[in-house]
């Protein structure tokens, strides 16, 4: 199971009988999707500094930053860690050396789309991209010998979220219709994480915090008791999804986030028992939890300051995604590479990231409360994210290299 921590066995030194990367990468694409993914991310933030302090100001770079930030960045991580996880949560094969190329190649071209500054075009190859993900890991879902846990009902929400919200924002362009544009954005750039968080959390946080993992059955009939939280994932991602889809219509946005913050926030303390007395306080458990609470002040803050929206999405995207995008990679990458030993250990690398990454959260949220001085909290921000994740890519993706000794 990815990020399983399970075992106890600490790393040693690989003989010349070292496996192919390409080899590795394809059974658990995260060794080529992770890297590419943070050096995407690298360059969506770079975009600010490079704007305020005039080296490239043809353009606003506001667009583009939202994009390579989520299409790229994010969804670098999100690729590769699923490509790696539902393959073996549902028992069914890897991805092929083909595949994995196929995937790459339209990976790279919806960056390099963006980048050329080209939007529309980079998010039609964004659609292109989703679908071939989506039927890749579909077919190997209807050849499982497990059924996946019922959370993942939110996992398919998640993407159906991406793909209607990047298909809105396509139509939007061509057809001029802003409101479009802004429900595709929101679905696009909140629905498809938040659900991913929420459906994925319940199965593999717990395990994360150190906590017992949740039973999973092996078979394809669901057990007693699978229907009815399948079901419940299914009606909380369905009003996730509608309060977002809804906001340029809505008269009152207040209350659909309201709405939308409540459900995320029952659904994640009823599947995730982060807040539990004896989750270990360990670098990484510490991390995971100020993700999770990053999440949901960001949830909560447009009930707060209605007119900061974008502020509040900041917390969410950078307190709330990015944190745990880098936390629950650390895991999955030691886990991965023999390295599972280091789990309760303390993570200089991971505790500098956290802080700059909660730094930078900090400034970017005060900039908007400060326009005159915003290019200057804007670039300071960049700079700490940056930073952070360079320290990070520094102790962490050599190791992608390296394969789990005991597979």
């Amino acid at each position: 199971m990815i990020g399983d921590g399970d075992g106890t066995a600490h790393h040693r030194s690989m003989s010349s009988s070292r496996p192919a990367f390409w080899k590795l990468a394809s059974v658990e694409p995260f060794r080529i999707f992770f890297p590419l993914g943070t050096l995407v991310g690298l360059s969506g933030v770079s975009l600010w500094p490079l704007f305020f302090t005039g080296i490239h100001t043809s353009f606003y770079p506001g667009v583009m930053h939202a994009r390579l930030m989520i299409e790229g960045f994010l969804g670098g991580f999100v690729f590769g860690f699923l490509g790696t996880a539902l393959p073996r949560i549902t028992g069914a094969a890897p991805l092929s050396r083909s595949e994995l190329g196929t995937l790459l190649a339209l990976y790279a071209a919806t960056v390099g789309t963006h980048i050329a500054e080209r939007p529309v075009a980079g998010d039609v190859l964004f659609l292109v991209l989703l679908a071939a993900f989506v039927a890749l890991l579909g077919r190997r879902f209807a050849q499982r010998t497990d059924l996946p846990p019922p959370g993942f009902v939110l996992v398919a929400l998640g993407f159906l979220n991406a793909f209607a919200g990047a298909l809105l924002v396509v139509f939007g362009a061509w057809l001029l219709r802003p409101d479009f544009s802004m429900s595709g954005a929101a679905l696009l750039h909140e629905g498809w994480i938040l659900l991913l968080i929420l459906g994925i959390g319940g199965f593999l946080l717990p395990r994360f915090l150190g906590l017992p993992p949740r039973e999973t059955p092996e078979s394809r009939t669901p057990p007693p008791g699978w229907k009815p939280r399948a079901f419940l994932a299914l009606g909380a991602g369905t009003i996730i999804t509608a309060t977002l889809a809804a906001q340029p219509w809505f008269p009152r946005p207040g209350a659909l986030a309201a709405v939308r913050c409540a459900v995320a926030a029952i659904y994640l303390g009823a599947s995730v028992p982060w807040l539990r007395a004896s989750v270990p306080n360990v670098t990484l458990t510490i991390a995971l939890r100020a993700a999770l609470a990053f999440l949901l002040v960001g949830l909560i803050f447009p009930l707060c300051w209605p007119l900061q929206r974008v502020a509040g999405l900041h917390i969410v995207f950078l307190g709330g995604f990015s944190l745990m995008t880098f936390t629950v990679a650390t895991r999955v990458v030691l886990g991965h590479s023999g390295f599972s030993h280091l789990f309760p250990a303390r993570l200089l690398f991971l505790g500098s990231s956290a802080v700059l990454i909660i730094a930078a959260m900090v400034l970017r949220t005060i900039g908007d409360f400060l326009p005159p001085t915003r290019a200057h909290w804007l670039n300071g921000a960049s700079y700490l994210w940056m930073l952070a994740s360079a320290i990070w890519a520094w102790h962490v993706l050599p190791k992608v290299r390296i394969a789990d000794p005991e597979d």
